[in-house]
């Protein structure tokens, strides 16, 4: 392969870190908001938050919804929908109930930047295993 190629291809294998840097904002049933500033760590070769990041922190607050039913769960289905890139700020990740069953939870996952201009959206369904 060209070496031009392969220059590309590794630029995009980059570490993507800084999740733990989130911050719970508030939580109620069936609600919560988190936030984070915009970590170096979470950008991707073009320099906007990678959409992966993006994608775990959603899945997290999907969690964070599943805790605050006091329940034990995991990610059955996952998607998202990336609006607009962003390289710097603060995101806030809305999330709430849209369907509480026996089984499965579903969330709404809406991301922000502090003008509430919306960044991303996703739609995680939960499986239930168990009560806490």
């Amino acid at each position: 392969m060209e070496k031009k190629i392969m220059d590309a291809v590794y630029n995009l294998i980059r570490p993507l870190s800084g999740f733990e840097q989130a911050e719970v904002v508030e939580v109620s049933e069936g609600h919560s908001v988190i936030s984070i500033e915009i970590p170096e760590t979470s950008l991707n070769s073009l320099g906007n938050v990678h959409g992966g990041f993006l994608f775990t922190l959603c899945d997290i607050s999907a969690g964070i919804i599943s805790a605050s039913h006091s329940l034990v769960s995991v990610t059955l289905n996952g998607s998202i929908n990336y609006i607009k890139g962003l390289s710097g700020g603060t995101l806030y990740f809305e999330a709430n109930t849209l369907h509480k069953g026996r089984t499965t939870l579903v969330v709404d996952v809406k991301v922000t930047d502090r003008n509430k201009t919306l960044i991303s959206t996703g739609t995680f369904t939960m499986y239930v295993l168990k009560d806490f």
